[in-house]
């Protein structure tokens, strides 16, 4: 069966008529007769009638749902950068081309959907990978076993990818450069000759680990990462990478920005040795060394702490940095460690003992103390008998503790112009404060 659409004419106007007709054999030939008349009917209605006899499904539109689809947005810009920059030079030496789009691949999963080789497979489901990548898409299994093959491919050529995307990246070279450290933990055994146990940022020191130390640009840019065996020293690392990147990228005249646990006294003199600018952190002893060489009638305690203080003495150049927000948090932990420290002694001093001995009890509070971080602010004593014991705190420690605990200290190489000195006879009040001019390279 199917819908006629006929036209007749009477008194000069045109009719149109739909008839349901339906084709049958005769032994004259094929004939067809009208079923019935659906011209009464809406013109949407019609349309349906007829494409459900010649055939179509039809479906409620409100009843239709999405039952599948493949993710291509986020791939499809990577992709348009892929080419538009030229990463797939990066990989032309190496040989196999199927390992250097399962590198592509990897790439791409690491910006979309972060995680482990064993579940980009799982990941990648449900979206275009394998094909942006020129891979099958059907076919494609991401197995762990290629991946780790393809990133074998890798393997004596990671240097000039280096160097071709420090090229490419920064052709003016750069002036400033920051160096940080970072470890990642295994729960197996870790890579033989990297993995080690030593000071977990994770705090899983229970595990073997790796070392990652990472230069980047002022924006954050790598400009060189490396592996290092997971028990080794922060201060052991710098000298090595400054070697690196002046080898490697030719980068000489640079300020190195690093913290605290890489400003070894050895490796600032290397430095100085060099010639190479850094600017870095000291710790809060070297802070209080400082305020002891300031002069007599000064009160550190008084400062500004919104503003910065800068200071040259013996060579280097130190700026001396607080804050209401780190005053206020230093306040609360500071309040916090005492009121458990005092209830702690309290306890202590309750209990009593069967078989009293002073070296013990004096250990014990001792620990109890430095457990809580609360050991410079008391003073304690216990008797001979080792019965009681007395404890008081220290409210002078306490002021000048928290001065240099809420303030940091950052160190920086003389330019070609040193700051002057600061005057004997002047008070951080004075003419010398620096209200107007922040540090150059901070």
């Amino acid at each position: 069966m199917f819908v006629q659409a006929t036209k007749s004419r009477r008194q000069n106007k045109t009719y149109v008529s739909f008839l349901v007709r339906e084709s049958f054999r005769t032994s004259e030939g094929p004939r067809s007769r009208t079923v019935c008349n659906i011209s009464a009917l809406p013109p949407e209605v019609r349309e349906l009638v007829a494409a459900a006899l010649s055939g179509q499904t039809c479906v409620v539109l409100e009843q239709i749902e999405l039952s599948h689809a493949l993710d291509y947005g986020g791939l499809a810009v990577l992709r348009d950068a892929w080419q538009r920059f030229g990463l797939e030079k990066l990989f032309a030496d190496v040989p196999q081309v199927r390992q250097r789009r399962l590198l592509q691949a990897m790439i791409f999963g690491r910006i979309l959907f972060p995680g482990a080789k064993l579940a980009l497979g799982e990941r990648a489901s449900g979206t275009l990978l394998a094909a942006a990548c020129g891979l099958g898409q059907q076919s494609e299994t991401f197995d762990e076993d290629d991946l780790y093959e393809a990133m074998d491919g890798l393997n004596g050529r990671w240097v000039p990818i280096e160097k071709k995307l420090y090229a490419a990246a920064l052709p003016q070279g750069v002036s400033l450069v920051l160096y940080d450290l970072t470890s990642v933990y295994f729960e197996g055994k870790g890579p033989q000759g990297l993995g080690a146990y030593g000071y977990s940022r994770d705090h899983r020191e229970d595990r073997p680990q790796i070392l990652l130390a990472v230069a980047t640009d002022p924006q954050g840019v790598p400009i060189h990462l490396e592996v290092l065996r997971g028990n080794r020293a922060d201060t052991t690392t710098l000298q090595g990478l400054l070697a690196s990147l002046q080898r490697r990228f030719g980068i000489q005249q640079a300020i190195f920005v690093f913290d605290n646990g890489m400003s070894g006294t050895i490796n600032l003199e290397a430095m100085r040795k060099e010639d190479l600018h850094f600017v870095t952190r000291l710790s809060s002893t070297t802070l209080r060394e400082l305020i002891a060489q300031l002069p007599q009638d000064t009160q550190p305690q008084l400062w500004d702490r919104t503003k910065l203080l800068e200071l040259s003495l013996e060579g280097k150049r130190y700026v001396i940095a607080g804050g209401e927000y780190r005053q206020n948090r230093d306040f609360v932990r500071r309040t916090a460690r005492l009121e458990k420290a005092e209830r702690e002694l309290q306890r202590l001093a309750a209990v009593r003992r069967k078989k009293p001995n002073p070296q013990k009890l004096a250990s014990q509070v001792g620990r109890k103390l430095q457990q809580l971080k609360a050991h410079k602010y008391f003073q304690y004593q216990v008797d001979e008998k080792g019965q009681d014991f007395s404890g008081k705190l220290i409210k002078g420690q306490v002021a000048r503790l928290s001065f240099c605990n809420c303030a940091s200290i950052l160190a920086r190489s003389f330019s070609e112009k040193p700051e002057p000195t600061l005057p004997a006879n002047k008070s951080p009040s004075g003419p010398w404060w620096p209200t107007s001019r922040e540090p150059k390279y901070l």
